[in-house]
């Protein structure tokens, strides 16, 4: 039942097709875990907020934590690179079929001219399909990165908020 329009949907929509649906894949994959790690690492840094507004001795957390945490904000913030790329390139693939159907069109008007219009009609919908796909394709993967990325700037700031320890175990003062 799903799977003939999809496959319809790959046959009218050219070779471009497959390399949107490969690209919103992967934008999506990265899209969900990059949301989720972000998740997990806000509401790990609040944690350790907290245990360090407990601690009665004034120390906070040593360098290898700290470490850790700067590594997978550096980790999220890759993957939102990442994820402005691939919602860059998905409307720029549809784009791409959008020229190719049209190309086949004029090489129908070409062989056959202009006299018959269902000939047309086939790099028509190339063109107006692959389009639609690049378009539906890129607006969620753009959203999801405006929204991680307000995260991992929500996790930078969380993490300056962190009291910091140098070698010693003395806390150091950011300049």
């Amino acid at each position: 039942m799903f799977a003939k329009p999809l496959i319809e949907l790959f046959s009218e929509g050219g070779p471009v097709m497959i390399a949107i649906a490969g690209v919103s894949v992967l934008a999506w994959y990265l899209a969900l875990r990059t949301w989720w790690q972000s998740r997990y690492q806000l509401a790990w840094l609040e944690r350790m907020k907290s245990d360090a507004r407990v601690a009665s001795s004034g120390t906070s957390t040593d360098l290898h934590v700290q470490f850790i945490v700067r590594a997978q904000a550096a980790r999220l913030e890759h993957a939102v690179w990442a994820m402005g790329a691939f919602a860059t390139m998905l409307p720029l693939l549809g784009l791409l079929g959008t020229v190719l159907g049209m190309l086949v069109s004029f090489e129908v008007i070409q062989i056959h001219g202009t006299g018959q219009p269902r000939l047309l009609a086939g790099g028509i919908g190339q063109a107006l399909m692959t389009t639609q796909a690049g378009l539906f394709t890129a607006v969620p993967v753009l959203f999801f990165h405006h929204v991680i990325r307000n995260r991992v700037r929500l996790i930078r700031s969380e993490m300056e908020m962190l009291p910091q320890t140098g070698p010693t175990g003395d806390r150091e003062r950011k300049q």
